[in-house]
């Protein structure tokens, strides 16, 4: 168990029990790849490697071949929205 940093609520300050989600983490390092069209190839630079261990030792990041797998299921799912609303209109 981890805890997160101080933060204020009500001007007091607290601490609190920081879960990692690494769903949330494939994610948002997809959309990262995507956004800013960085090479997939990113996730095996051992630069890269050592800047997430840094930040947090137990986020697992995947393989190229992974984040591909990623990347192509939200391409998937946003068509899938769009063509849904193309169909509406």
């Amino acid at each position: 168990m981890m805890l997160m940093g101080m933060q204020k609520q009500d001007s007091k300050k607290t601490l609190s029990n920081y879960h990692l989600d690494q769903q949330a983490g494939r994610y948002d390092l997809a959309n990262m790849i995507i956004l800013h069209e960085y090479p997939l190839s990113m996730v095996d630079d051992m630069g890269f490697k050592k800047f997430y261990n840094t930040i947090s030792p137990s986020f697992n990041v995947v393989s190229k071949r992974i984040i591909k797998r990623d990347i192509m299921k939200m391409y998937e799912v946003q068509k899938e929205k769009s063509m849904k609303m193309l169909s509406k209109n």
